[in-house]
């Protein structure tokens, strides 16, 4: 079983079937549902949807469909808390190539982990600081 961690935008494009997720992503979000995979959910992935489900920039429905697959699948989907490993990762992970928190707690995670990211964001890529698929 192979391991990805996702972003945010990643995994909310796959709960509501946005055309936005690339069919590759789409691809790896359907064999975890599946079983094939596990998709490695950052805690802060968390944070940041419900951040912008108070924002109103995703539905409360949205919001809900993430903690119902987190609920039915958590072998396939496992949320990854941010601990003391992680957070030393963070170091390694350049402000002035990723400059938002998040997404270095992302990255950081994925680096701790050993696991590519689900991303379309092009700054996380261009670090190449860990693997991306999109």
């Amino acid at each position: 079983m192979s391991r990805y961690v996702t972003d945010t935008h990643s995994l909310l494009w796959h709960i509501v079937g946005s055309p936005r997720l690339s069919p590759t992503a789409r691809t790896l979000f359907s064999e975890a549902d599946a079983g094939v995979h596990q998709i490695l959910i950052p805690s802060i992935v968390l944070i940041e949807a419900i951040y912008l489900a108070e924002k109103r920039r995703i539905s409360p429905a949205a919001l809900d469909q993430l903690f119902q697959l987190l609920d039915l699948s958590p072998a396939n989907y496992r949320v990854v808390p941010l601990d003391l490993p992680i957070v030393k990762a963070l170091r390694a992970v350049n402000r002035a190539k990723i400059p938002e928190m998040p997404d270095r707690i992302i990255v950081a995670t994925a680096k701790h982990l050993g696991a590519e990211i689900i991303t379309k964001d092009a700054a996380i890529a261009a670090a190449g600081l860990v693997p991306t698929v999109w």
